[in-house]
């Protein structure tokens, strides 16, 4: 067949341009090389049949022509040649790799050239590439990578050689972050080859694990991480079976360097904290500032200054966590008390709120200054706390269950002392917060859940800020745009005051702060696992208030839906109201809340059954709704309450009667609950409506009253008489009447008392009703038309009056 018109055009360029004016034909040239896949990759022949096929002879004439770019004199020549093997190699495939060699060590001989940092580091990501795509077949590593890859770990190290102490770099630090990670790549798919440059390697990128502002040049955040990866990558290079006993050293030293760095910074405090592992503190520096580190090859670079140490100790903490990220060659063992223990003491120590300096105890030896840096850095220092906590979480998954109490409890204590104030550490709880509540959130402690109340107002907080429901409290602004004090109210006369402060909208811009979209996502994330993996009766009224309005007020669909699935009901058994009707509104196109809605309407609509959630929820409220009437408006079976009879005396009904009574009770519920689902009422009951208990049908067949109306008094008109003596229920009088009691008689004397007892300044006397109403249902004695003569009736009077 013919040749692509791409590799003609290829090859014609690169014969006829000359060599300076290359680079800046490399884009299109590249493009090219991408176009002719095929001929790169498709099998040589050494004597091909088709005479007129020039396919091959091309294809030959791109790599000569390659290979004398790589190997010539001319720089520009150099790195254009690196271009073409990066681009070659991508799309040769196995082809192309087996005629690769004279690359890979014209590759290697750039690096040893004094050719541009640019060139060098193309070169060294085209070297990358090769290793890795050879790594497949093991002929080709046998015969390419195995007898070049020492030279080219050579030549990089040689590139990024540590300085002496107190010089700089030679090569720019994005270089080296170049080299590092080209470095982390191999060493795990050559640990053997590469196992003799183990230590060289260490030495090489240590002072990059954990910088410090008192080092010579500054560190990015992407050469520290490409370093620690490589360093924990290091333990596939030990011997057979001794990977993971290097890497338990490794992770063993960080800890202990941890501890000395902690050891300094934290000289200004008196701690409390007691080791678990057997950890003894070492005795501070006595110089006017903490340091640490030290100048031998083995040790991290010297730091000094409170700030340096906060910034050497985080740097560690998150070296560990690199640790906990990355893959493993065989099982380890994780020293879990060794971490734990770290994690306490540094979390034990939280800077003191303002105006309570004395509450935390310092040594006196050390300065003010000193303990204010100190507080300072606490929160970043426990920043990384939680950090580690969350690897930790991810590495160890179902198996961190018998730590999450103890991470909790370190979370919860430091999200307290300045959680409000850093979002660093906010975005770093909810995170930590979130797998623990996956993990084990249903089986919480009440204690512990009453402790998650801070954080539970902050997230709700960072829902509401973005959405624009949160008002600032009014306040009269001072100069400074604060509320005054009273002694500053006295004293206007003589301060300035902000005009501007007195604007519409100025008091809200200045309390609406913009919050990074980490925090909000988090705490978005956050807001239904609230609803939905903490145990709902461990949480106040307050709280799971300020859940369900902020998922309403937010239109948080997943929280409000948890709020449906996961009904809150008080002490007392009852459920409070759903938000499912803000649900269908907000989304009534949704899937998921229509499934939930047909589903409630459905099982609604069926009497009796219980086949569903949201029925139970239903009966719930409508049993908490008729337990409230019964205490509250005195409508109960046992409430003892009296009622006038048209002839004068006192009416106490037999047992049958008020069977009879309960049974016409039950049944007007009944149909009142049907005629309220026939008026399109999901619930079957009306919310929030207070019974007539003065109507007919609501009246108690027990109740008793004098036959005079000027003195009828019921105790439904002065709930408040009796707060102290517990109402009776249907089922209390029963057992009492199962238990055998001996009957009692209502004697004409005790009638005057069953008629006025509710009326006793101590509102004493409801427990004597009921049991005389008791006695005379088990006896099924009946008094009527009882005269009451002129005397009683002014005593009746005198105590109702009281």
């Amino acid at each position: 067949m013919d040749a692509p018109p791409d590799l003609r055009v290829l090859c014609r360029r690169l014969a006829s341009t000359p060599v300076d004016d290359l680079p800046r034909l490399c884009p299109v040239l590249v493009s090219h090389v991408l176009r002719c896949g095929g001929p790169l990759s498709a099998p040589l022949d050494s004597k091909p049949k088709d005479k007129s096929s020039d396919t091959t002879v091309l294809v030959h004439k791109l790599r000569t022509h390659i290979t004398t770019l790589l190997t010539g004199k001319s720089p520009a020549g150099r790195f254009v040649a690196v271009f073409l093997v990066k681009a070659v190699i991508d799309v040769g495939g196995w082809e192309t790799l087996r005629a690769s060699a004279p690359w890979l060590r014209g590759l290697i001989g750039v690096l040893n050239k004094p050719d541009p940092l640019a060139s060098k580091e193309l070169c060294i990501i085209t070297l990358t590439k090769l290793y890795m795509l050879l790594q497949n077949y093991p002929t080709l590593v046998r015969e390419m990578a195995t007898p070049t890859l020492p030279d080219y770990v050579s030549a990089c190290l040689q590139l990024i050689k540590p300085p002496a102490s107190g010089k700089t770099l030679k090569v720019p630090t994005t270089f080296v972050d170049t080299v590092a990670c080209s470095l982390s790549r191999l060493v795990v798919l050559y640990p053997t080859t590469l196992r003799p440059f183990a230590s060289t390697m260490r030495g090489a990128l240590r002072a990059y694990i954990a910088p410090t502002c008192s080092d010579p040049s500054l560190v990015p955040r992407c050469l520290r991480e490409s370093s620690r990866r490589l360093f924990t990558l290091l333990s596939y290079t030990a011997p057979k079976n001794g990977s993971s006993e290097e890497w338990a050293k490794a992770i063993r030293s960080t800890i202990l360097d941890v501890h000395a760095t902690v050891d300094q910074i934290f000289r200004g405090v008196v701690e409390s904290w007691e080791s678990t592992t057997g950890y003894r503190s070492q005795a501070p520096h006595a110089g006017p500032d903490p340091t640490g580190g030290g100048e031998s090859a083995e040790e991290l670079p010297v730091w000094v200054g409170v700030q340096a140490g906060a910034e050497r100790a985080i740097g560690l903490l998150e070296f560990l966590c690199e640790y906990l990220n990355s893959p493993t060659k065989a099982a380890v063992a994780l020293p879990l008390g060794e971490l734990l223990d770290l994690a306490s003491r540094i979390t034990l120590i939280t800077p003191p709120s303002p105006g309570s300096e004395d509450s935390v105890p310092t040594n006196p030896a050390i300065g003010r200054d000193e303990k204010a840096e100190l507080w300072s850095v606490l929160p970043d220092l426990h920043t990384a706390v939680l950090r580690l906590h969350h690897a930790l979480l991810r590495r160890l998954g179902p198996n961190a269950l018998p730590l999450a109490t103890d991470m909790l409890d370190q979370m919860v204590r430091v999200y307290a002392a300045s959680g409000q104030n850093t979002p660093s550490l906010r975005a770093a709880a909810s995170g930590l917060i979130k797998d623990l509540l996956l993990l084990c959130g249903p089986t919480l402690p009440k204690l512990t859940v009453d402790s998650l109340a801070p954080l539970i107002q902050s997230t709700c907080h960072d829902v509401l800020l973005p959405t624009g429901h949160l008002s600032p409290e009014p306040a009269q602004p001072t100069a400074n745009g604060t509320a005054p004090t009273q002694q500053q109210k006295k004293s206007t006369s003589s301060s300035t005051t902000n005009a501007d402060a007195y604007l519409p909208g100025s008091t809200s811009s200045s309390t609406t702060t913009a919050l990074s979209s980490v925090i909000t996502e988090e705490a978005a994330t956050l807001l239904p696992l609230f609803l939905s993996h903490l145990p709902q009766n461990h949480l106040s009224p307050d709280l799971r208030s300020l859940l369900d309005r902020t998922a309403i007020l937010a239109s948080h669909r997943t929280a409000m839906l948890a709020s449906c699935l996961h009904p809150y009901r008080d002490g007392r058994g009852r459920c409070r109201p759903s938000v499912l009707p803000f649900l269908v509104k907000a989304f009534p196109r949704d899937q998921e809340v229509e499934v939930l809605r047909s589903n409630l309407l459905k099982v609604g609509g069926t009497g009796g059954s219980t086949g569903g959630m949201m029925m139970m929820m239903t009966e719930v409220v409508e049993s908490g709704d008729a337990r409230e009437e019964d205490e509250e408006g005195g409508s109960g079976e046992g409430g003892g309450e009296v009622k006038a009879p048209t002839n004068g005396g006192i009416v106490v009904p037999m047992e049958e009667d008020r069977k009879g009574a309960n049974g016409i009770q039950q049944g007007e519920e009944a149909e009142a609950r049907e005629r309220s689902r026939a008026n399109n009422n999901p619930w079957g009951v009306e919310m929030d409506v207070d019974t007539d208990t003065s109507a007919p049908q609501n009246q108690n067949p027990f109740a008793a009253v004098t036959a005079t109306s000027s003195t009828t008094h019921t105790r439904s008109e002065e709930p408040a008489a009796r707060p102290a003596s517990p109402l009776k229920r249907k089922s209390e009088v029963s057992e009492a009447e199962d238990a055998g009691n001996p009957p009692k008689r209502l004697a004409a004397g005790e009638a005057k008392v069953a008629t006025a007892v509710h009326t006793s300044p101590g509102g004493k006397g409801g427990d004597e009703d009921d049991d005389d109403d008791e006695g005379s249902d088990s006896e099924g004695s009946v008094q009527i038309d009882m005269t009451l003569d002129d005397e009683e009736e002014e005593e009746d009077d005198e105590g109702d009056d009281n």
